[in-house]
C-alpha cells in the first residue's frame, strides 16, 4: 500500500528518563491543537525527538494518545521510527456490515500489544473511547481494510531498535461531516544501554558502593 505523504508539524520534546534496573524507560511527549482535516487522506502528523545518547536498544513500546471529536470510525494513523511503521487505527469499526466503522467521538486510550483488545473491533460506537487497546496493525488501505484483514503492525515493530530520533504520528480523516483534533500523544520507550554504557554504569555503581562502605 502507498502511504500518503507527511505533513510535519515537529515539536522537540527532552526525553524524560526514569531507570529500572539495566532498562531505562524514556517518556517524552506532545501536547498542543492540531486539527486532522475532514476527509482528506493528506492528514497532518506530530513529531517527537528523543536523545538520549548512551541507549541501545528498544524493548517495548507504548503510547498514550488523545483525540477531540470527530467520527473514530473515519481515523487513520500511525506511528513511524527509524524505519519501522506501527499501524495504530485503520478506521476503527470497519467491516462488511458496518462500512462507516465505529461512531465514538474522540479518545483518550493507551496502546500496549499487551492489552486485552484489539482497537479495530474493541472501541464503543457512541460517546468518547477510553482504555488500553492493541494497536490496530492492519497494513490494508483504510478505503478497502476490514477487521478480517492479517495484522502485522504492531508496536512490537520497534523492538530491538535505536530508541534515539524522530518519532512521527501521522493521523488522516477517512470520511467527510466529522472533524477530529489532536490534544496531546505520549511514549513510553523501554531500552537498554549500549554494552559499554551499561557496563559503565555498573563500575560507577561499584564504585560509589565502596565509597560508602570506606566512609561508614
Amino acid at each position: 500500500m502507498k502511504l500518503p505523504p507527511l505533513l510535519l508539524t515537529a515539536l522537540f520534546v527532552p526525553a524524560a528518563v526514569h531507570a529500572a534496573g539495566s532498562a531505562i524507560t524514556l517518556t517524552p511527549s506532545w501536547s498542543g491543537t492540531l486539527v486532522v482535516p475532514d476527509n482528506d487522506a493528506l492528514g497532518a502528523s506530530s513529531a517527537i525527538t528523543i536523545t538520549a545518547l548512551g541507549l541501545d536498544r528498544i524493548e517495548s513500546v507504548t503510547m498514550q494518545l488523545e483525540i477531540d471529536g470527530g467520527w473514530n470510525g473515519d481515523l487513520y494513523g500511525y506511528l513511524v521510527h527509524d524505519g519501522q511503521l506501527s499501524i495504530l487505527m485503520n478506521r476503527p469499526g470497519k467491516t462488511l456490515a458496518n462500512p462507516g466503522g465505529f461512531g465514538s467521538t474522540g479518545m483518550n486510550v493507551t496502546f500496549s500489544d499487551l492489552a486485552a483488545g484489539d482497537i479495530h473491533m474493541a472501541l464503543p460506537d457512541s460517546g468518547v473511547a477510553t482504555g488500553f487497546f492493541q494497536p490496530d496493525g492492519r497494513l490494508t488501505d483504510p478505503l478497502d481494510v476490514l477487521d478480517t484483514d492479517a495484522r502485522a503492525a504492531l508496536l512490537s515493530v520497534f523492538t530491538n531498535e535505536n530508541p534515539n530520533g524522530v518519532w512521527t504520528l501521522f493521523l488522516a480523516d477517512q470520511g467527510p461531516g466529522d472533524t477530529s483534533t489532536l490534544k496531546s500523544w505520549s511514549l513510553s520507550v523501554t531500552a537498554v544501554p549500549e554494552p559499554a554504557a551499561a557496563l559503565m554504569l555498573g563500575v560507577t555503581a561499584m564504585a560509589m558502593a565502596a565509597a560508602r562502605r570506606r566512609g561508614a
